[in-house]
């Protein structure tokens, strides 16, 4: 099966919208159900506490450890969906079990945070809702004003393996001779290895957040990027190329979404790519850019998105509240592509 066939789609026709401040975000916009994954982070608990909306859901990951005792409390207009006894399960388990729990209709004015989720589930929550619904859906992401360790910083921890995201699992082709891995290249780079490891014979490539989202940050996502230089580099010369690195606004998923087709297109008409797999390892917001890619342009297509799996996150890894965006996707001319 060739990637070349792939369905003509403008990502830049969708809306994005960039707010100064959180009260600025929350004076304009006002939703029937709020969805959010629970941390420790300023950024995700500010916004779900100053934001108006009829239900508010907090998401309980397993990976974050959370004990009983540090949980908040259902109350009238907040629910929160405790998850910590599905330790084990898959991203798809834990976000069925979530939706099995109340009525998503297609009338319903919904905003997804996407700031503090696990990318797996994620990815997955896109996969699902895109395939089940026809309607538009706000995500909003909100950038840090600086990570608390620099690069330095810690996010996972307890590697388990890399495997395939639940239903994202492509179509693959025996012939493995033009496999190509795509990482999006973040602050983790024992991930960036384990994943590169695990696809040793594919050919890399690594898509790094540039403008990253404060100035500071590409020089320190660069030299953590560079520790797996070994394993991510297929043994070129050098670490960072014209023809083996790529470039995308670290708070735009669509134009994630738009290079990274760019530059599949262009590879297979140069030379059929056997199988592509998608690592999505750098910020949210890049991480949704590389849902939106999957779902409009790979289903039934040998193209995987995998993740090097761990048991345990950081709860917080961030300080202060920069930008809040807000990305509106049409799910119903997502699957149309």
């Amino acid at each position: 099966m060739n990637l070349l066939m792939t369905a003509p789609i403008d990502f830049s026709i969708y809306y994005k919208r960039k707010y100064s401040t959180s009260s600025e975000f929350v004076s304009e916009n006002e939703y029937d159900i709020f969805i959010s994954a629970y941390n420790d982070s300023e950024r995700v608990r500010t916004i779900f506490s100053d934001l108006k909306s009829i239900e508010k859901h907090w998401l309980v990951f397993p990976e974050y450890k959370y004990l009983p005792s540090e949980l908040p409390k259902s109350r009238p207009g907040v629910k929160v969906f405790d998850f910590t006894n599905l330790a084990g399960k898959t991203e798809g388990e834990i976000v069925r079990s979530y939706l099995s729990q109340f009525l998503l209709t297609n009338s319903l004015r919904v905003c997804v945070d996407i700031t503090g989720f696990i990318r797996p589930h994620l990815i997955f929550l896109v996969r699902y809702l895109a395939s089940a619904l026809k309607m538009s859906i706000d995500f909003i992401y909100t950038d840090p004003m600086t990570y608390k360790k620099k690069e330095e910083t810690s996010f996972s921890f307890d590697y388990i393996d890399v495997r395939q995201i639940e239903g994202c699992q492509g179509v693959h082709s025996p012939d493995s001779s033009n496999d190509l891995l795509l990482i999006g290249a973040g602050y983790d780079d024992q991930r960036i290895t384990d994943v590169s490891k695990k696809k040793a014979n594919a050919r890399k490539i690594q898509l790094f957040g540039f403008p990253s989202l404060q100035p500071d940050m590409f020089q320190e996502n660069i030299l953590k990027a560079y520790k797996a230089e070994e394993a991510s580099s297929s043994g070129r010369e050098n670490f960072i190329d014209k023809d083996s690195t790529l470039f995308a606004p670290a708070n735009d998923p669509f134009v994630t979404a738009g290079v990274i087709k760019e530059y599949v297109d262009r590879e297979n008409k140069r030379k059929t790519i056997t199988n592509l797999y998608l690592c999505p390892l750098s910020t949210k917001a890049q991480t949704l850019g590389f849902a939106l890619y999957f779902v409009s342009q790979c289903l039934s297509k040998p193209v995987s998105v995998i993740f090097p799996f761990c048991d345990r996150y950081s709860r917080e890894t961030t300080e202060g509240i920069s930008k809040i965006w807000k990305y509106s996707i049409e799910l119903q001319d997502l699957m149309k592509s």
